[in-house]
């Protein structure tokens, strides 16, 4: 996230340790992050810590004996992916193992920082809490589990606003900016408190402004309305009886509060199964894990955003749509009811439930990426159509 900007964060630095002589244990930790940020974000595990253990319950995933797909299709975005920065390409066809590589040491068992994927984490966990009635509906107010935002501006804001990314909050997404709200929450020591302290600046369902502080408080609402700390409600309601490996969140400090808008630690399988979800409607061998109807609600698409639901992407985002996010395809999806889990730096969770397809993509950022690639390339391969 803080990529290429360590030449302006080191001469940011003396003002930044200004600030810290007035209240120096606070502000060390993150001028530390800032001044020894990774050049490899996504698979520098070890500098990210402290990190919460999200305890699992693998399961395996059946790798197939014969797929429809062509042999060239899965060599030509297996090869795409090669050489596009990536350390790890999973295919999974009719939930089968059809396609599986690594590369840059990375393994079946390496996690990686799945940056926004996350973001759909809390969404899923909103369906799970709502079902259970630990909320009764993501028309809510917010301020029925943050009482803190009752008297002011924020009291309209919905649960669904903070989903579609519609909340009207302040948002300083300026990575290159040391003092930005995003920088803030993602290198700080207390992110739950910067989420909660944004401001609206317009009313909500006013414009789609996709900003990550709205993912926050959602984990906080979680929290709140649980009983529970993310972690363990992650763990029990969702990671273990989807049948995964152990995971991470990173900690904002010790002891202190996790980021599920950006930091999630997993493996491309447990990904992958979180993509299957959407493909057996909820289930996991045959036990509801997630309505079926709340995986249906969240690809909804906004009424500000077409492109976008539930903290998940709807469609490619071409240079003829770019609405309010950057183009990565030069073309539309092949099948309209392609959907995507979208990471920075280019971490990806392409679903094609037309298909029976889930696609993942790990790996650092990519200068010339183009979502269409991969997935219209499988798509055409199984409808018979040739790609451009």
């Amino acid at each position: 996230m803080l990529k290429k900007n360590k030449k302006i964060l080191l001469s940011l630095a003396g003002i930044l340790t200004a600030i810290a002589s007035l209240t120096i244990i606070p502000n060390l930790t993150f001028i530390l992050r800032l001044l020894t940020y990774p050049k490899n974000p996504i698979t520098s595990i070890d500098w990210y810590q402290p990190l919460e253990l999200i305890p699992g319950k693998p399961s395996t995933i059946e790798q197939a004996n014969t797929t429809l797909i062509s042999q060239a299709s899965l060599n030509q975005i297996s090869d795409y992916a090669q050489k596009n920065n990536s350390s790890a390409l999973l295919v999974l066809h009719r939930g089968e193992i059809v396609l599986e590589r690594y590369w840059q040491g990375f393994t079946p068992s390496s996690t990686f920082n799945s940056m926004s994927l996350s973001k759909t984490i809390v969404a899923l966990l909103m369906g799970i809490a709502i079902a259970e009635g630990d909320i009764k509906s993501e028309l809510e107010p917010v301020a029925n589990y943050i009482p803190e935002w009752s008297n002011d501006k924020r009291s309209k804001i919905t649960i669904q606003n903070l989903l579609y990314m519609q909340s009207g909050l302040q948002n300083q997404d300026n990575t290159a900016n040391p003092l930005s709200d995003l920088v803030q929450m993602y290198a700080g020591k207390n992110a739950d408190a910067i989420a909660l302290n944004l401001t609206a600046k317009q009313d909500s369902q006013t414009v789609f402004d996709y900003n990550s502080g709205n993912t926050q408080i959602l984990s906080e609402v979680l929290e709140r309305a649980t009983g529970k700390k993310y972690a363990d409600y992650l763990a029990n309601k969702l990671w273990q009886p989807l049948g995964a490996s152990d995971a991470y969140l990173w900690l904002d400090r010790v002891g202190g509060n996790p980021k599920p808008f950006c930091c999630l630690f997993a493996t491309p399988r447990d990904w992958a199964k979180v993509g299957q979800l959407w493909l057996d409607r909820g289930q996991v061998d045959g036990k509801q894990i997630v309505l079926s109807s709340w995986l249906e609600k969240m690809l909804q698409p906004s009424p500000l955003e077409s492109k976008y639901g539930y903290h998940i992407w709807l469609e490619a985002r071409t240079p003829e749509k770019t609405g309010a996010y950057s183009v990565n395809s030069s073309e539309p999806f092949l099948a309209q009811d392609t959907f995507y889990l979208d990471g920075a730096s280019l971490q990806r969770v392409y679903i094609i439930p037309s298909q029976e397809l889930v696609i993942v993509r790990v790996g650092e950022d990519a200068q010339n990426w183009d979502d269409s690639v991969m997935v219209n390339t499988l798509i055409a391969d199984l409808q018979g159509k040739k790609t451009k």
